[in-house]
């Protein structure tokens, strides 16, 4: 047997236990891990196979163009930043997008939880937090405020800090434990730590209001200087407090939007959908598989095997770097099947050649896959870049759905290029001390058409 043979089939065995654990083996949904082990690994579905919310955010009226124009893009990454920060969502879609010449941003919320509304306005929150002196007037939580009602407290009109002076790592949400209810712990940074701590020296028994998009958080009364640093009270629920902190912590948006549409979206494939997609890439699959068996006999068999272990293998990857599956990641997966099956038939078509002119298994197996290599490596690089170019399209022009079908088509190819170089040439070469080469039929060749051992043997000391 080859050096290095049993090293590679050692190897194969361990990937495969791997990967079969992070596929077959059960989720731990109802509690307990299965056999005292838990999978944590699961499928993420898109928004087609399990539903959620699409909204379509737009400027508020009354905006500079220009400056809408110039910040769309930043604001864009905001919400994509609050929503991958708190929301708990599976892969969401965050994009820009142009209705009637106007941008605006289109936000698609797969498998989204709880209360949806309030997700929405939590994108929707400009998030511009300010701190404001009322002096005596302590001001009732949820009300709208007005800096032109208190400029004699607030020189120029202007708030004496904003959320640019928090520091976002010292956002927290925390535990009054007084009253059990829920804040939100902050600190200042650069000069407002010293600010903070003035201005709340000289003004003890004031009132320090704190608004968010000018409607007030909070207004509690001074009782003592604060080091930089404080809480924010409020009739918080523990969700509320978590979704303030996440605006919070990305900042203020450069624009004001509204709700454009927005649309409850379901499941628009259905489990019998899913079920029969499955189905047709089963039957697909077993189709390859007995031809392969058919017409290529042992290498064929060796194949299927090799077959098998791809597809366990792109799916352990899909769930362990958390690919999210739609309609068309399933087809870019079944596609990339078809790779797998072309780089086997170059190879044993290169092998049963070498065969006909008279070499011996080792040999023909080594120069077969060589002359094949070529083809098998340009078809996939090829198609590895048509993929990056999809994905990139997609990911700048809004065509979601391109995406997923580029994501698992590329990592499809890249593992059926790993199963052609590794495990099939392995398989192939586990034949070599086996005498199989005195069976033509095993390779799927009309008798006498292979040269035997001996007679080859023969040959080469005459």
């Amino acid at each position: 047997m080859r050096r290095g043979t049993l090293t590679l089939l050692f190897f194969i065995i361990l990937l495969a236990l791997g990967a079969s654990y992070v596929v077959f083996w059960p989720n731990n949904t109802n509690g307990k891990p299965w056999n005292g082990i838990s999978n944590p690994f699961t499928i993420k579905e898109g928004l087609d196979l399990q539903g959620g919310i699409q909204v379509v955010l737009v400027p508020a009226d009354g905006q500079d163009p220009k400056l809408v124009q110039d910040n769309i893009a930043a604001t864009r990454t905001q919400i994509e930043q609050r929503v991958n920060g708190g929301l708990g969502v599976n892969e969401p879609s965050v994009r820009i997008q142009t209705i009637n010449g106007q941008p605006s941003i289109a936000v698609e919320l797969p498998g989204l939880a709880g209360d949806q509304q309030q997700a929405i306005d939590t994108l929707l929150k400009t998030g511009n937090l300010e701190f404001w002196n009322t002096g005596p007037n302590s001001l009732q939580e949820g009300a709208p405020f007005n800096p032109a009602d208190y400029a004699q407290y607030n020189p120029g009109g202007k708030a004496l800090f904003t959320g640019k002076d928090l520091d976002p790592a010292s956002l927290s949400v925390g535990q009054d434990p007084q009253t059990n209810g829920y804040v939100i712990n902050f600190a200042m940074k650069g000069d407002a730590v010293g600010g903070l701590s003035k201005f709340t020296a000289d003004h003890v028994n004031d009132f320090l209001t704190v608004t968010l998009d000018r409607k007030v958080v909070s207004s509690p009364r001074i009782q003592s200087q604060l080091p930089g640093s404080g809480i924010i009270t409020g009739r918080f629920t523990l969700t509320e407090a978590q979704q303030l902190v996440n605006v919070l912590k990305y900042g203020a948006l450069p624009i004001v939007l509204k709700i454009g549409s927005e649309e409850t979206v379901g499941a628009t494939l259905g489990a019998d959908t899913i079920n029969k997609s499955l189905l047709a890439g089963g039957i697909g699959l077993a189709i390859v598989v007995l031809f392969m068996l058919l017409y290529y006999r042992l290498p064929g068999f060796l194949a299927d095997i090799a077959l098998v272990l791809y597809s366990i293998f792109t799916f352990a990857i899909f769930k362990l770097i958390g690919v999210t599956l739609s309609l068309a990641g399933i087809a870019g997966f079944i596609l990339s099947i078809g790779m797998a099956v072309d780089a086997n038939v170059l190879i044993f078509e290169r092998v049963k050649e070498e065969l006909r002119e008279g070499r011996l298994l080792a040999s023909a197996i080594d120069i077969g896959w060589k002359r094949a290599w070529p083809s098998i490596r340009d078809s996939n690089f090829s198609t590895m870049i048509t993929c990056a170019v999809l994905y990139f399209f997609g990911s700048n022009f809004g065509a979601t759905i391109i995406v997923g079908f580029a994501t698992t088509l590329f990592l499809g190819v890249v593992v059926s290029m790993f199963t052609a170089i590794i495990v099939t040439r392995t398989f192939l070469n586990l034949l070599v001390p086996t005498g199989v080469i005195n069976h033509p039929a095993l390779f799927g060749l009309p008798a006498d058409s292979v040269m035997t051992t001996s007679l080859a043997r023969r040959n080469s000391t005459v």
